[in-house]
């Protein structure tokens, strides 16, 4: 019977363990960057970090314009902001045209969070700036911004492999 190598001296997993695809290499970069970010804030879910992030640009917004900023479904939208404004967060009110329609806004407590998420996001920056060059760093900006355009813009999967 063989004895299991203790896990603490294991090697750490390679983040493009299958050659490297950019969208893995991508989606390793993120889970890495939210898990960071996230040991300031663990009490909050993803979905919910969307909302927020949404609100600090422009609140006093429809839910409905929610569901359409942060592409969530509206049942989830309608629940992280019934846990939001249960902790403080957001404030929900009838609008005065449409009583049918809510309107939502970030407290002074849903601030402060989005400042220290944006603090933690700051700091991550700094991080990757720190390896790599100004040439580089320009280049993956670049490179970046063209990925992002790409996928908004709906561009074809490549199923040949």
């Amino acid at each position: 019977m063989r004895k299991q190598k203790n896990n603490a001296s294991a090697k750490k997993r390679q983040p493009h363990s299958r050659g490297g695809h950019p969208a893995e290499l991508i989606q390793d970069i993120y889970r890495i960057m939210n898990e960071r970010i996230k040991c300031a804030i663990p009490e909050i879910q993803h979905s919910c970090l969307l909302i927020l992030e949404e609100l600090a640009v422009q609140d006093n917004v429809m839910q409905l314009d929610l569901v359409r900023a942060t592409k969530l479904k509206a049942p989830t939208v309608s629940v992280c902001l019934q846990k939001m404004e249960r902790d403080g967060l957001v404030t929900r009110k009838s609008d005065e045209n449409d009583l049918r329609a809510t309107r939502v806004f970030l407290t002074d407590k849903g601030r402060e969070l989005d400042n220290q998420i944006f603090k933690r996001i700051c700091e991550q920056d700094a991080a990757v700036e720190a390896t790599l060059s100004r040439e580089e760093l320009e280049t993956l900006r670049i490179i970046l911004a063209k990925v992002h355009s790409g996928l908004l813009d709906g561009a074809p999967v490549n199923d040949e492999n």
